[in-house]
């Protein structure tokens, strides 16, 4: 039965992990009609088909063996996930700051927006791809706004906005995007400083999370037998299935808090 659980924890986090794909820089314009399955469907399927597969081949004690797998094994790839994004978001909110700064340069050197734009994407594939949707005769403020849309992207609002202004009406982009590249970077060093002191928050939380593991450890040091008395009685079953329920919710509310807390835009 303990391989069992192992196999199920480790289908458990496979099935959350998302994709390598997903960790790469998306297209800042994207294609619609592409069917997506929700977060909540997967985590449904993480956590309730453990115990299904549980109580097939051991009943009642393969449930909650699997309910206690299933639950701990979201908990924990939904933290990596988080993590992930995280680092993901603070990666674009660099990219943007640093390619608004360059674009102001080049704008100042008196090459045209376009140019400069190319010139910015050949460092930067989210404003590459913007660069391309405006070669092919799209809307590069319509292409920058939609990409603003993107976690860590809200500063192509700006750059969006004073790409309008510069094409209906002239006006010399390089003063607006100096400004803005100032406040973004302004931005981008506030963000690490915050994701700095929550950090400690973060890591708290997860040590806090594992302090069952130490329980259990100290139970076979003073030579009790706790894993043994927690999977061979009715008892023992329903104190591993609540306590592995709360260890998760504690896992992933400290969590969630502190990227709440850490989370500019």
């Amino acid at each position: 039965m303990t391989g069992v659980a192992a196999l199920l924890a480790i289908w458990s986090v496979w099935l959350w992990w998302p994709p390598a794909s997903a960790h790469r820089l998306r297209p800042a314009v994207r294609s619609r009609g592409v069917p997506r399955v929700r977060a909540p469907v997967v985590l449904g399927v993480v956590v309730l088909v453990p115990p299904v597969l549980g109580i097939v081949l051991d009943g009642v004690r393969g449930a909650a063996l699997g309910w206690v797998v299933g639950v701990l094994g979201a908990a924990m790839a939904w933290t990596v996930r988080r993590s992930r994004a995280g680092r993901q978001r603070s990666a674009v909110r660099d990219q943007v700051a640093r390619g608004c700064g360059e674009l102001a340069g080049l704008l100042r050197a008196g090459y045209p927006p376009g140019r400069a734009m190319e010139i910015v994407g050949l460092d930067s594939p989210l404003l590459a791809g913007i660069a391309a949707h405006r070669r092919v005769g799209g809307d590069a403020a319509e292409a920058l706004r939609a990409a603003a849309r993107r976690p860590g992207a809200s500063g192509l609002a700006g750059l969006a906005a004073s790409w309008t202004i510069a094409e209906r009406t002239g006006a010399a982009m390089a003063t607006s995007l100096d400004d803005l590249a100032t406040n973004l970077a302004a931005e981008r060093d506030l963000a690490r400083t915050v994701g700095t002191e929550v950090a400690a928050a973060r890591l708290t939380g997860r040590l806090l999370g594992g302090l069952p593991l130490v329980g259990l450890g100290l139970g076979y040091a003073v030579g009790g037998d706790p894993i043994g008395y927690l999977t061979g009685s009715a008892t023992g079953l329903a104190c591993l299935a609540i306590g592995g329920g709360l260890a998760a919710v504690g896992l992933v509310w400290s969590d969630a808090l502190a990227d709440r807390a850490g989370r500019l835009r």
